[in-house]
């Protein structure tokens, strides 16, 4: 149906263009070049598309509960019921539509492959087989979150916020480098209290416990999460700076590149900024 799923044309499109370049057997510099530009670009479009899935997936976890709330308080009206289930319907069908894109695969990536850990396609000059060396390390970075969580406990004590409880025992334990504790006491407040200003910092610090306990895919969808929930907010250029080290933890320098970008365009005045552009660098180069 025209409009339903906007992003597999696009990437069918995507692909088509790297088949037909390889097909008329680039030998030249100029089509090479072309060919991994435009591989490129088609993983970013990959990875935009996997963003609005996390997002849309978000949505039919919302209501759901949403269902199950007004079931078990007995309140809701058939229409009310019938109305949540045509947006499930609905949001269903758009991710539905959005995977099916994906797994258009394009050239070099195998259908329904995951885009995370896919190497990029090195330039290679007609009539050699030796590939462009291995992009060189992005060097390690101090986080920010020990100060940011100082700052937070501080500002908790005199706070009468609702889920403050179980936000200074995550604070705390955070504190300690009890990581798992801290998720706990995090997750449990922004289940009940949805709606408080702590669950932003409460998930920033979430995804943060998770990358140092090593669950760097977990920590990349959480850092996401906090970004999409205040894209302009305190945390939004830290959230995107940790999932690029994230995405680099798991030699994924080509979605890494990629937050890298989108934090140099949405926060490129930001305190984090030089730091993503060094990076960039370092990873380009």
């Amino acid at each position: 149906m025209p409009g339903t799923y906007p992003s597999f044309p696009r990437l069918l499109i995507g692909a088509l263009m790297l088949g037909a370049l390889a097909l008329a057997g680039c030998t030249s510099d100029d089509a090479m070049q072309q060919l991994n530009q435009n591989q490129f670009t088609l993983r970013g479009m990959i990875a935009n598309d996997r963003q609005e899935i996390d997002s849309l997936q978000q949505q039919v976890r919302a209501l759901k509960e949403q269902m199950s709330e007004k079931g078990a308080g007995g309140g809701a009206s058939s229409d009310q019921i019938a109305s949540i289930n045509d947006r499930l319907s609905k949001i269903e069908s758009q991710i539905s539509g959005l995977q099916a894109g994906m797994n258009a695969a394009p050239v070099g990536v195998a259908p329904g492959a995951p885009v995370t850990g896919v190497p990029p396609v090195a330039s290679v000059a007609p009539g050699t087989t030796e590939s462009a060396p291995a992009p060189a390390a992005a060097p390690e970075v101090t986080p920010t979150w020990p100060q940011d969580l100082d700052q937070e406990i501080a500002a908790a004590q005199g706070s009468k916020e609702q889920g403050i409880k179980a936000y200074r025992e995550g604070l705390t334990a955070m504190k300690s480098g009890k990581y798992p504790v801290a998720i706990a006491r995090f997750t449990e407040l922004s289940h009940h209290f949805p709606k408080s200003p702590l669950v932003t910092p409460a998930e920033y610090f979430t995804a943060n416990a998770l990358f140092e306990s090593g669950k760097y895919d977990q920590a990349i969808l959480q850092f996401n999460d906090v970004v999409m929930r205040d894209p302009k907010g305190k945390y939004a250029s830290q959230a995107l700076l940790r999932e690029a080290q994230a995405f680099i933890k798991l030699n994924d320098n080509i979605d890494a590149r990629l937050t890298l970008q989108k934090l140099l365009a949405d926060h490129s005045d930001s305190p984090e900024a030089p730091t993503a552009t060094a990076m960039m660098k370092s990873l380009t180069s």
